[in-house]
């Protein structure tokens, strides 16, 4: 079974670490057969990363060591049919002010779990980021 993981997280990278990640990234993705969106803001990361789940929990565990961002969330870990993001080793649109929002919202809650219908906006603003941006 493959599986779909979101994670955020507080962003400590420059935009030379962020181009660094992304390169680095699609090639290591392709090797593992891993998929995803990454969008990445002045101070936020939000990724999708599918694939069988142990090239996901490999690139998790590379992710969690980086220390070009802090705060780790895993928001997301549900087994998928299909992928959203099939074509891209890694799709990238750049920063965006409007997820960096959603994310705030995601982090900086009351709550111990985010709201479903959150993680909802926040997955199909990324997905339309990636679109747009490719």
């Amino acid at each position: 079974m493959e599986g779909s993981l979101l994670y955020v997280s507080r962003s400590l990278a420059s935009p030379s670490d962020v181009r660094l990640i992304v390169e680095t990234s699609r090639t290591r993705n392709a090797r593992l057969q891993v998929t995803g969106a990454l969008v990445a803001s002045r101070s936020r990361f939000a990724q999708i990363l599918e694939g069988p789940r142990a090239g996901v929990d490999a690139l998790m565990d590379s992710i969690r060591r980086d220390v070009r961002h802090t705060g780790v969330e895993v928001l997301l870990y549900d087994d998928i049919e299909r992928r959203r993001f099939a074509d891209w080793t890694l799709a990238y649109s750049g920063a965006s002010v409007y997820v960096d929002g959603l994310i705030s919202a995601l982090t900086e809650r009351a709550q111990a779990q985010p709201h479903p219908s959150d993680l909802r906006r926040l997955v199909r603003g990324i997905e339309e980021l990636a679109r747009a941006g490719l």
